[in-house]
């Protein structure tokens, strides 16, 4: 679907029953977005009708998409750069040797295609875009020597020279493309997260961004984002209640406070099965609770991921300038290793100070290793 500034669906693909993409790629003065899944399918970003279909997948570089088949049966397949609007052919790169599921790094400026390799004596394979032209990166000789390299933006990469050693994290430098020049060097973590959907910079905990332009503090997130772009200032992120929160970056102070909150009510839902936050309007599955809805008050539930029957809720914090409210939560030990029957609940009432759109959160007090359902967001509208 296309959405338009205020979440309003203005078009939606038209055969979704026959094909359902699991990551985009979208060229926008193209006007296309390219859907990946099974196959691959070029859709008008402002209908979304089907353009063009193919088995090839796309690395998108400014208006171009090199394309790869990445479930080739005989490795290497082809490699090309095509038009995002026609996937008519520009020019074929035959010479550029992709291997089964290993997507290409493309800088175009710099005439270089980067390719994990399958050779025993190095770890990557570089390619001249031009083969009638040098490749131009200024560091190109010790980029070679590279265990692991990660395109983080069209000018960062994050490069470890480094394996394994002693049970201890590889190095890892956060590195101008066009100088080679180390902006920030991490030795006691592995400093990027990457999912199907984004490829980011992380801070101690792997929910708070770093800027990968000078490794500056970003957002601190409930859960992995879905999108993250510093140079637009955008990260979406998904929500445990349906759909996703897009957030945009504005000027101001960060600082989280500690909010009061009264207990209205605690209960059993049998019919929630996972973590859950929400308005407590009356509208929760939850007969033993439903009594409890009024003015400003949610309903917080642990599911029932753990054979536990109550929780108890510390502290309630909130960040006015990012938005976020955390809600720090006491676990009992798990009486058995088996799923609970029913979920414990609690509803709780905040105060007028807090009224409008929210980000919630789950976290765990004292800090333990996150279950599995402490790592969703929710989108809360307090009134």
């Amino acid at each position: 679907m296309r959405l338009d500034a205020a979440g309003g669906v203005v078009a939606q693909q038209s055969d979704a029953s026959e094909f359902t993409p699991t990551h985009l790629v979208l060229f926008e003065d193209s006007g296309v977005v390219v859907a990946e899944g099974s196959w691959t399918r070029g859709l008008d970003l402002r209908t979304l009708e089907t353009l063009w279909k193919t088995d090839s997948e796309c690395v998108a570089v400014a208006e171009l998409c090199y394309a790869y088949q990445p479930f080739t049966t005989s490795p290497p397949g082809t490699f090309d750069e095509r038009d995002p609007r026609t996937f008519s052919l520009l020019r074929s790169l035959p010479h550029v040797k992709v291997g089964q599921l290993m997507a290409p790094m493309i800088l175009r400026d710099w005439n270089l295609a980067i390719v994990r390799s399958n050779s025993s004596d190095h770890w990557f394979d570089f390619f001249a875009l031009d083969p009638g032209a040098p490749i131009t990166l200024p560091w190109i000789d010790r980029l070679r020597g590279a265990r692991s390299i990660g395109l983080l933006s069209g000018d960062r990469a994050i490069v470890s020279y480094e394996g394994w050693q002693n049970g201890r994290f590889p190095a890892s430098e956060l590195t101008d493309i066009s100088s080679g020049r180390v902006i920030a060097r991490y030795e006691d973590r592995l400093p990027v997260v990457a999912t199907a959907a984004a490829t980011f910079l992380t801070g101690a905990a792997v929910t708070q961004l770093l800027d990968p332009q000078n490794s500056s503090l970003g957002p601190g997130l409930p859960t992995l984002p879905l999108y993250v772009s510093f140079e637009k200032g955008i990260v979406v992120v998904p929500l445990g209640n349906g759909g996703a929160a897009v957030m945009q970056r504005e000027a101001g102070q960060s600082s989280e406070q500690t909010v009061a909150f009264t207990s209205i009510a605690v209960g059993a839902c049998p019919a929630i099965d996972f973590t859950r936050v929400q308005l407590a309007d009356g509208t929760a599955d939850c007969p033993a609770l439903a009594a409890a809805h009024g003015a400003r008050r949610i309903l917080v539930s642990t599911g029932k991921e753990r054979d536990i029957d109550r929780f108890e809720i510390t502290a309630v914090t909130a960040d006015a300038a990012s938005r976020r409210l955390t809600i720090r939560v006491r676990l009992d030990e798990p009486r058995s290793p088996s799923a609970a029957q029913t979920a414990p609940a609690q509803v709780i009432e905040l105060p007028e100070s807090l009224a409008g759109r929210w980000l919630v959160g789950l976290e765990p007090d004292p800090q333990i290793p996150r279950p599995f359902g402490f790592w969703t967001a929710f989108a809360i509208d307090l009134r």
